[in-house]
Formats: C-alpha cells, structure tokens, sequence
C-alpha cells in the first residue's frame, strides 16, 4: 500500500472512531426527547418530553444556577490565574507553585469534594482548628457552610481544580512568549509591572487559551460528582436533573431528561455567547485603555491580593485531603479537639474488599492511556501531510460538548444494542475523553519539530518505520511520558485533564534540550 494511501485509510478510521460516538450519542438524545423509545411503546415523535422536562419544578432556576456558577467559575479561574502568573514569574515560589499544580491536577473531582466537605462541614477541620479559642464554640456550630443554597462552596471546589489547570495552560502558553521583551519595553515606556502585564503580556496569553477555557467553563456546567456533594439540592444545577431522571426506577423518566440532556447544549451554547460578549466588551475596555495611556498603577495594589486569594481554594483542597486522610485513621475525634485522641486501622483493613476496583479501575486507566496516546501519534503524523480541520474538529468535540449529554446519549444507545457495562465500552468512552487533552499537549511539539532531521534520516537510509520510532516519537517523548502516567493516576473522564501537567513539557527551550538527540544521531548514524 502507497504512504499517501496508508494516510488515508488510516484518517477514515481515526474519523469513524471519533465521530461515531459522537453521532451515537446525539441519536442516544435526540430520539428520547422527541418521544422515540420503542422499549415504552414510544414509535413516533412526541412534544410530550419536552413539556414534562418544562414542567420541572425549580427548572428555571437550576438553569439560572447552572450559569451562574459556570460564569462565575471560569471568570475567577482565569482572573486569579493571571494574577499569579504575573505576580510570580520566573521567582522561586512561581517555579513551585508550577510543579504544585500537577498533582491538584491529578485528583479526581470527587476526592476534591470530599475533601471540601470534610474541611468546611459544621465540625470540619478548619471549625476545629479555630475553635473554641475564636469563634467559641464548644460544640458544632447550627449552621453549615456545605452545602449552601447559592452554589458558593461548589464554586470554590471547582476552583481548587481549574486555578492550576488554567495556570499550567498559561504557563505553556507564556512560554512560546517573548515575555521578557514585552515587559521591557512596557517599563521602557514609564509602564508599571502590573500594567506591562496587563496590556502587553495577558491578552497573548489569553489568546492562546481560549479552548482550554471553554472546556473549564463547559466542565463547570455539565460536572456531575461535585455538585451531588457541594452543591445546592432545592433544586440542584441542571446536569443533576438530567442525571436523576436517568437514574430513576421509572424508564418514561428517561424522556423528559434526554430533553434536559438537549437544553444542557443549550445552556452550554448561552454560557459560550455569554462569555463571548463580555470577552468583547473587556476587549473594548482595555484597548481604550491602552489608547489613552492609563498607567492603573493601582493594578499592582491589587494584584498581589487577588493572587493570594487564588491559592486558597488549592490549598484547602490538599488541607481537606489531609483532614480526609486523618478521618481513614481515626477511632475517636471529639469537637473542637483539632486532632484525633486515638487511632485505629479499622477502616484501611477492608481494603482488600477494594482489590477488584482498583484493579479495574489502573488497567482501564493505563489501557485508555495508551490508546489515547496512540491515537494521537498516528494523528500527529496524519496532520505532517496537511491541515485536517475535520479530524481537529472531531477530536476536540469531546471537549466542547458537555459531558453529561455526550455521556448519557451513549448510554442509551449501549443499551439499545446490550454493550452497557462491558470493559470495551467504557476503555472507548475513557479514550475518548483523554485525547483532546493528550493532542492539546502533543500537537505543539509535533509542530515545533524541524522536518530536516526526518528529511537527513531518509538520506541516511532510515525507513518510514525508522524514522517514526527513533526520530518523531523520540522528540515526542517528553510530553507523552507525563500524559500518559498522568492519566493513570485519574481514570475518570472527569478528570482527564490531568493530562495537562505535561504540558510545559513542549515549552521551547525544553524542546532545543531534546532535539540535540535526533541531532547527534544524524552526525553519528548508527
């Protein structure tokens, strides 16, 4: 078979395998909410879905909730991102903070909240550690910080994830910047730090991490194991409602919530043009701004506040994990006692009666890991022969569409065709979550690589197999390696986004390290 014929095949089987769950998908939702579902009788098109999903009482309220704390997520993800990436850059706290970031990354939403409900609950940790010396308080307080009714403790949990995930992003970004010349000429021109950072270096950033921050404010819409625990329940966020109705014994409940399922697209798409409009609008403000020479020094006032206060929600969510880890080893705790006053294993001894799970749960991670990781590969070659805007399109639909609507549509059709529950199923729905995440981190570096090295290996004599192994996925290999153990640390599609901490593995200067590789190989061959 040609190469050129190899390429072709190959895209025609990367595109069915991703836009085959995708299509499946929308026919798993689109036909329950117009009324098709032959295993009720359902053989027609039905309005009667929709009118049940309407009648939901509290339904336009979760609607309102479900956007408010999506706007409200991203909007404070992004600015105490940018305040710490400018108030610490290239200083020794900056460089820790950056390698923090990974492991945060890493943990599953779901830890995070229990995490969270462990340290802000009316007898939580941080009531203990400030009582009764301050607040007075002999036994647990009447009132309770999680849940609360406005979704404020699910805000500050999904920030404990998307903070690190939107500052390795910018980090990545930074790094393919002339920072440093921008912000001499800024100081050059009589401009403050602050406001050098703001005019000249911020706007390049956020350029360069629009998709990722569209997958944080549709990741903040559509998660589902966060708000079941942080979040308000009279009514709860609108992924929630769709879930439950999913859920219940009742199949013809499953009408109506593959109608909410469609109105989460909905709610995703407002929240988009949202967020597009005020983009516009801040856009419009700062390039004024910038026109009439404002100097805002007192941007640098505030800057360093906004930075720290965007380190307390990481932070309270490794002081929760600890405090959840003190709970696996306690046998007595007594308000306002601020630890233990005995230990026991108890608990940990029925870890074995985990082995199973956790078995399951590292082979489907490490198989959907290196799935994705070859998927991924063979499109980074793919694209060496030209643009492929539709296969880019369909990898990165995962990542656009909310979850809870991609998930469920697949559900019903692996129902439909007795595939639920099978091991293949669910390494094909893990896969395909991981590899916007994984082409995000390897598309740079497969970019940045100089074609002659693979251009002097053919005139050394190295065949096309050669040349890949040796030449491409060696330069490869510093963002593939972290990615992949990454993504086995969290086999939630949830948290595919642990695959971000390699991110700066394709910064520049990393790359000119590892390139020298290929470099020495073509002056020595052999």
């Amino acid at each position: 078979m040609r190469t050129g014929s190899w390429h072709h095949v190959a895209e025609a089987a990367l595109l069915g395998l991703l836009v085959l769950p995708l299509a499946a998908s929308c026919i798993g939702v689109i036909l329950p909410a117009v009324g098709f579902f032959p295993a009720l009788g359902g053989t027609g098109l039905s309005w009667q879905p929709m009118r049940d999903a309407l009648a939901t009482p509290g339904l336009a309220t979760a609607i309102t909730l479900t956007l408010g704390i999506a706007l409200a997520t991203t909007a404070l993800a992004l600015a105490a991102s940018f305040a710490v990436l400018a108030t610490f850059p290239g200083t020794r706290a900056g460089r820790w903070i950056g390698r923090a970031c990974g492991p945060i990354i890493a943990v599953p939403p779901s830890a995070v909240a229990i995490g969270i409900l462990f340290l802000l609950a009316p007898s939580g940790w941080f009531v203990r550690l400030i009582s009764p010396w301050l607040t007075g308080f002999d036994r647990p307080p009447a009132f309770a910080l999680v849940p609360d009714p406005y979704g404020g403790a699910l805000v500050f949990a999904l920030l404990a994830k998307e903070i690190p995930f939107l500052l390795l992003v910018s980090l990545a970004a930074l790094s393919s910047l002339p920072a440093r010349r921008l912000i001499d000429t800024g100081r050059s021109l009589g401009y403050g730090r602050a406001a050098t950072w703001i005019y000249l270096v911020l706007p390049l950033v956020y350029r360069r991490i629009r998709l990722p921050l569209a997958a944080v404010m549709i990741f903040a819409l559509s998660v589902i194991d966060m708000p079941r625990l942080l979040g308000p329940s009279l009514p709860p966020p609108l992924a929630i409602l769709a879930v439950e109705g999913f859920e219940h014994a009742e199949l013809a409940r499953r009408l109506p919530a593959a109608f909410l399922a469609c109105l989460q697209i909905g709610a995703t798409l407002l929240a988009l043009l949202v967020w597009r409009a005020g983009e516009l609008l801040a856009g419009a403000v700062l390039s004024m701004a910038r026109r009439r020479g404002r100097r805002i020094r007192q941007a640098g006032v505030v800057m360093v506040p906004v930075a720290l206060a965007g380190l307390v929600p990481p932070v309270a969510a490794v002081a929760g994990l600890a405090a959840a880890a003190i709970w696996s080893v306690t046998a007595s705790w007594f308000f306002p006692a601020a630890l233990p006053t005995a230990y026991s294993l108890r608990a940990w001894g029925r870890i074995d009666t985990l082995a199973p799970a956790l078995a399951n749960s590292l082979g489907l991670a490490v198989a959907a890991s290196l799935l994705a990781t070859g998927i991924v590969l063979l499109m980074a070659v793919i694209n060496d022969k030209g643009k492929r805007p539709l296969l880019r399109l369909a990898i990165y639909a995962p990542l656009l569409v909310p979850q809870v609507s991609l998930v469920l549509g697949l559900q019903a059709v692996l129902v439909w065709f007795w595939l639920d529950g099978t091991w293949l199923a669910m390494l094909w729905i893990h896969a395909l979550f991981i590899c916007p995440f994984a082409y995000l981190i390897i598309a740079p570096a497969a970019a940045a690589m100089d074609r002659r090295y693979i251009a002097v290996a053919a005139s050394l004599g190295a065949g096309p197999g050669s040349r890949y192994l040796r030449w491409r996925c060696r330069c490869w290999h510093p963002p593939s390696q972290p990615r992949c153990l990454s993504a086995c640390r969290c086999p939630s599609p949830c948290t595919c986004r642990a695959c971000l901490p390699a991110a700066d593995g394709s910064q520049p200067s990393r790359w000119r390290r590892w390139r020298s590789r290929p470099a020495a190989a073509a002056r020595w061959p052999g």
